[in-house]
């Protein structure tokens, strides 16, 4: 019998343990989507792949994480798992993502008995696909989208498996970027794998696995006494997408229940479509995840997450949809669904969870610059998601230059790394005025962001969804609008994408300019009940108009 006291030493060490991994790898990986934007994922599970601790990064990558061990587990056996082992594994039916975000993965060994996993989730730079680094906008099949490892083992008990780390480098883009980062993800793993051992050598397996179970049994207790808080009943929510990136005319549903019995919660994706033929398929593992995001999120943020929590929780689709595909369906661009179904859990439950539930966010928006030829100039890759404006909450207004809401408002690059790194110069960085959705609480601010090309060759490539249904309002809020990417602004060559995606669009030349403009989220409530000082506030901000006021407000 362990005592409670004990049981928290070890919970929390466990925790600290996943962050001195996060640190670990910030610190030593060389791409700045990771180092920066921190487009990962830290876990560490037990011997059967549950879920014990993780660090900050991406929500919807965290649980997607035991799963992906577990289902490595089954292929490789664990009589064949061994002290030094590393793993990759980036197959999105079992990773619930896509392509490049590749899992690497350690067994965990304490006096010759598996104790657990360590294991980073992060976006690779390029996985040699199709297009640059990975977001194809037009994929048919998942192998147009780069290389695919299925838990091949690159370290077999420390020694490196050269065939296929040769196979690897010459596969991708940008080596050097792409190795950089490989390795401080196995020093992440490494890293914590030294505190789990260090903390079998003080209490010994047994007393940290008796730990977690309680831990876990604690978690599933609150869980279910928060989820038995919500009334009972079937709560619905359906939205569509503009397209999947191939067929451009036909707009694609996704539709949700999400059931309430007692302590449990089911969410049904029944209605949604089939998967499509472009690239927005998103699997179930990482429908799954997102859901867990979105059941924690709303009940019990604030406690560290393991496997306990989502117990409760079960999650279904009928085979083979945008929300389940299954193989060779194209997934190299599934965040703009991973984002709907984020917003569309929470549209389902604000009738009943109004004080949680916020309007919606800004959708997806971002971009990727590179040039991939060294006969035309240096060869770089340098891209990043689009901060925008949140939704609203039935208290205030929504949070303005935010990072879209499935991602847990991951950073941006800031311009001085940016500028420092790539042959771009940041010429504007501001509020998007008028981008928001209004209500009695408007929702938060886009941003634009103006860059200046300072070499030639440059290609591009724009990520944009939602808008032909944009983000919405909740309670009488009004929605906002659409983001857009403005090319040669200004000039007789002027061009604006909306709906439209594009890959390898260019070339780009030494002094050519873009604005990237994102959109707001959506308002709370009627905008005439909206309060006179916060009216005024925004007036004396610049804001808003006097003019916009009175016509939006009714403000005298």
């Amino acid at each position: 019998m362990i005592d409670p006291i004990t049981t928290q030493v070890i919970r929390n060490a466990l925790v600290a343990a996943a962050k001195e991994m996060q640190t670990t790898l910030v610190k030593t990986a060389h791409n700045p989507l990771i180092y920066e934007v921190q487009d990962f994922g830290i876990a560490m599970t037990n011997a059967k792949g549950e879920l014990i601790a993780e660090g900050s990064g991406l929500p919807g990558f965290l649980a997607c994480i035991p799963p992906s061990i577990q289902a490595g587990i089954a292929h490789i056996g664990v009589e064949n798992l061994a002290d030094g082992d590393v793993f990759l594994t980036n197959e999105p039916y079992d990773t619930g993502t896509h392509i490049s975000d590749t899992l690497v993965y350690t067994p965990v060994f304490y006096e010759g008995e598996l104790v657990g996993f360590t294991a980073i989730m992060a976006h690779w730079a390029d996985m040699g696909g199709i297009v640059s680094s990975g977001w194809c906008t037009y994929s048919t099949t998942i192998h147009q989208e780069g290389l695919i490892f299925s838990h091949l083992k690159l370290y077999d008990k420390g020694t490196l498996n050269k065939p296929l780390y040769d196979l690897i480098l010459k596969n991708v883009r940008y080596p050097d970027i792409v190795e950089g980062d490989l390795h401080a993800k196995i020093a992440a793993c490494h890293t914590g794998a030294r505190r789990v051992q260090a903390l079998c050598g003080r209490y010994g397996p047994s007393a940290i696995d008796a730990a977690m179970q309680i831990a876990f049994d604690q978690a599933e207790k609150r869980m279910r006494r928060e989820i038995k808080a919500i009334p009972d009943g079937s709560y619905t929510a359906e939205t569509f997408m503009d397209y999947d990136g191939v067929v451009f005319d036909e707009l694609r549903k996704i539709a949700v229940t999400v059931n309430i019995n007692g302590d449990e919660m089911h969410v049904d994706w029944t209605g949604t479509c089939d998967a499509t033929v472009g690239p927005i398929n998103h699997p179930l593992v990482g429908t799954h995840a997102l859901c867990v995001t979105m059941l924690k999120s709303l009940t019990m943020p604030d406690d560290p997450m393991n496997h306990g929590h989502y117990r409760p929780l079960t999650v279904t689709a009928p085979h083979n949809t945008m929300v389940s595909a299954e193989y060779p369906a194209p997934c190299d661009s599934y965040g703009y669904v991973a984002e709907m179904i984020v917003h569309l859990i929470s549209r389902a439950l604000a009738p009943v969870l109004p004080e949680r539930t916020p309007a919606c966010s800004y959708q997806m928006a971002a971009f990727q610059f590179y040039q991939t030829d060294p006969n035309k100039g240096d060869v770089f890759s340098y891209g990043e998601p689009l901060d925008g404006g949140g939704g609203a909450f039935h208290t205030d207004d929504g949070a303005t230059g935010i990072m879209f809401l499935g991602n847990g408002d991951a950073p941006n690059v800031p311009a001085e790394v940016a500028e420092t790194r790539y042959p771009v110069r940041i010429t504007k960085y501001a509020i998007n005025i008028g981008s928001e959705g209004i209500g009695k609480y408007r929702g938060g601010m886009g941003v634009v962001r103006e860059y200046e090309v300072l070499t030639d060759n440059v290609l591009i490539q724009i990520s944009n969804e939602n808008t032909e249904y944009p983000p919405w309002g909740l309670n009488g809020g009004e929605g906002s609008g659409a983001s857009k990417f403005i090319f040669w602004p200004g000039t007789d060559k002027e061009v604006t994408f909306v709906k439209e995606r594009v890959s390898d669009y260019g070339p780009f030349n030494s002094g050519d300019k873009l604005s990237f403009q994102t959109t707001g989220g959506g308002g709370w409530g009627d905008p005439k009940e909206r309060d006179p000082k916060m009216i005024e506030a925004d007036l004396r901000n610049g804001l808003i108009t006097l003019e916009q006021a009175k016509e939006w407000y009714g403000y005298e």
